[in-house]
């Protein structure tokens, strides 16, 4: 022991020296000698990677030779039920969709669409356009969208 603490027992008295010496005598821990193995973990999530990287893909696979980009910036002119669910589902935490274009057009598709997902869905939306200074579209403008897109396709 160093002086230091040679003194402080001193003067803490004789009852504590003797705590000090039945400490002192018991052995060392041993040293772990385990180590973290993280491959069995990157390997588990690596295969969920795969997996919701398959699944993302497979949800995005045509349908009757329409391609997904395509569906993607068509579903608000639809405004049926299973459209405006794909709405919904694609909609990003932030409320936005893949970019402005797309979230002025859904938004819009979503201001008077019915049951509680929806309203929720277009409240985060008009938030999000709210920050950056945007809107909705109007209906006019997302009638008009539609139509270029019917023109587009023919």
């Amino acid at each position: 022991m160093t002086k230091d603490l040679e003194e402080t027992l001193a003067e803490l008295g004789p009852g504590y020296r003797e705590v000090v010496e039945r400490l002192r005598s018991c052995p060392a821990p041993a040293p772990m000698t385990r180590r973290f193995a993280p491959m069995p973990y990157l390997a588990a999530a690596s295969v969920a990677a795969a997996l919701a990287g398959a699944a993302c893909i497979y949800s995005l696979r045509p349908a009757d030779g329409e391609s997904a980009a395509r569906r993607v910036y068509t579903a608000a002119y639809v405004r049926d039920g299973a459209a405006l669910e794909s709405i919904v589902a694609s909609q990003l935490a932030d409320g936005s969709w893949a970019n402005d274009f797309l979230t002025r057009q859904n938004a819009a598709a979503l201001r008077g669409a019915e049951g509680r997902r929806a309203a929720i869905a277009y409240k985060k939306a008009a938030r999000y356009l709210k920050s950056k200074g945007l809107k909705p579209l109007t209906e006019e403008e997302l009638a008009l969208r539609a139509a270029e897109s019917l023109i587009a396709m023919h």
